[in-house]
């Protein structure tokens, strides 16, 4: 498995290669990420600047030119009501676009058994701690709210296959041209 660092705009998996000049690089101490040109060399003695060799951007920001891309975060396909919208009258590009909102909805709003048993648990925690000094009320809004939050990836497993005995990861071209790594984000 790879892990994943989180930045504001990005999903990035980092390698400990030699940063040479053309590279992307992220400091991890603060998430800055740039484009490493004739300090390539200098930056190597940093162990807290590390080579970016896979990204996913995240909330419309661009692609870092010549780094792999991760998969989409959208995993599933919707079945039979697509191909109920689909064999109605209805163009591809709205057809696209009703599987992205799908996926972006079921994303942004799952709610699993075990995050209503967190918000229960947590409930009955704070009524059974009351003390009338140090009392701060739990609501409600403020605890659903960091349960609606999407679920973000720790890690990803990619896959291989073997060539003459050896796993090889898989790749394969986006329909941008873009090289970008086959395998399953995995959550926590």
């Amino acid at each position: 498995m790879k892990n994943i660092i989180k930045t504001d705009n990005y999903l990035l998996i980092v390698s400990d290669e030699e940063i040479k000049e053309g590279d992307w690089v992220v400091n991890t101490a603060n998430n800055y990420i740039s484009f490493s040109a004739e300090e390539a060399k200098d930056l190597n003695r940093f162990t807290h600047v590390k080579k970016i060799i896979a990204h996913l951007p995240l909330n419309g920001e661009g692609t870092l030119w010549g780094v792999d891309l991760l998969p989409p975060l959208e995993d599933e396909a919707i079945g039979q009501p697509l191909v109920d919208y689909v064999n109605s009258k209805h163009t591809q590009e709205e057809c696209i676009g009703f599987i992205d909102g799908y996926n972006k909805a079921k994303e942004k709003y799952k709610y699993t058994e075990e995050d209503m048993r967190k918000a229960w648990n947590t409930a009955y925690i704070d009524a059974m701690s009351i003390d009338e000094e140090t009392y701060k009320p739990l609501f409600f809004e403020d605890f659903i709210q960091s349960l609606s939050q999407p679920k973000m990836p720790i890690g990803f497993e990619r896959e291989l296959v073997n060539i003459m005995g050896k796993g090889e990861p898989i790749t394969e071209r986006n329909s941008q041209g873009h090289i970008q790594w086959v395998g399953t984000y995995i959550f926590n």
